[in-house]
């Protein structure tokens, strides 16, 4: 999976490029690199030394012809930062690819469509307060949805998708977290003692329910664009009254050609991902369980480059 995952990353803009001869490919994307530092030497305010640095990566390539649209969006982040003798930590990780496919619906503006939407990270995650043993990693977990459904997009900056038929797996490659039933899927089993049964838990979730997805980019200003998306998802199985919802917001103001400043908000609430308070040894008190919003800012200036055409 890894391994093909990396390939289609690699020949994606292969695949773009092969495009150009017609007038109905519309590709572009942009690439950045990031790098903060302090350094501290006998400053009576106080503080650390700390070093932080990301790169990130987009890509999309569109097609359009007649009543057929093809979105596709490939996006790629990671970034770390490291305090004085801490040991390094992630502050993003992400790897999210879609594909949304439409074919209109008489003279109007609304489309019938397919869509999926993949999302894993690159590396090991960790709890802030303990670097010793890791809670996520490639592919645990790791997210496909498909939908088929309606799509409303009256524009090239706007589109609504209603996926009334939709499919979202969960998956937990790595047999530990599987185990421990990390990410919603079932924990391993029991022997007749209580002792957990190593290798029994599942590596795969599977839920049946409708999904909500809303697009919007947008240079709102001179050299400033704004592109978010927010992913909805009910279960038709069970807690149909839960929606686990996924929003991004991106920022992205221009300095110069090579110079830009990007803020970046994603908010996420999934039943399916508990959360513990620690007792004093750092281990989880089970009672406590209960699932929580979950926010990630970032906030970085640095290198970039933009090439191609600009979506919407």
């Amino acid at each position: 999976m890894k391994k093909f995952i990396l390939g289609f990353l690699l020949l994606s803009p292969l695949f773009s490029q092969a495009q150009s001869d017609t007038t109905y490919w519309t590709k572009g994307g942009n690439v950045g690199i990031t790098f903060n530092q302090a350094t501290l030497k006998n400053w009576a305010a106080g503080g650390i030394n700390s070093y932080s640095g990301g790169a990130y990566f987009g890509q999309f390539f569109d097609y359009k012809k007649g009543g057929i649209i093809w979105i596709n969006t490939i996006d790629l982040g990671f970034g770390f930062i490291k305090e004085d003798e801490a040991d390094r930590k992630k502050a993003d990780d992400r790897i999210v690819l879609t594909s949304q496919f439409g074919k209109s619906i008489g003279e109007g503006k609304w489309y019938y469509s397919a869509m999926l939407d993949f999302r894993t990270q690159f590396a090991k995650g960790f709890e802030s307060s303990n670097q010793d043993n890791y809670i996520s990693r490639f592919m645990s977990p790791g997210y496909l949805l498909a939908a088929i459904g309606a799509d409303y997009k009256p524009n090239d900056n706007f589109s609504a998708s209603f996926g009334l038929i939709s499919g979202k797996m969960t998956f937990v490659t790595d047999q530990d977290l599987a185990d421990s039933g990390s990410f919603g899927v079932d924990g391993a089993e029991l022997d007749g003692t209580g002792a957990i049964i190593a290798g029994t838990g599942k590596n795969m979730r599977a839920e049946f329910g409708a999904t909500i997805k809303v697009s919007y980019n947008k240079e709102i200003f001179k050299n400033t664009t704004y592109a978010t998306n927010l992913l909805l998802f009910t279960n038709y199985m069970e807690n149909t009254d839960k929606i686990d919802v996924n929003w991004e917001n991106t920022l992205t103001m221009k300095v110069n050609d090579f110079l830009s400043a990007m803020i970046y908000i994603q908010t996420i609430y999934d039943y399916d991902i508990k959360f513990y308070d620690m007792d004093i040894n750092g281990d989880p008190i089970l009672s406590t369980e209960e699932d929580r919003w979950q926010f990630k800012s970032i906030l970085s200036l640095g290198l970039a480059y933009k090439f191609g055409a600009t979506r919407g």
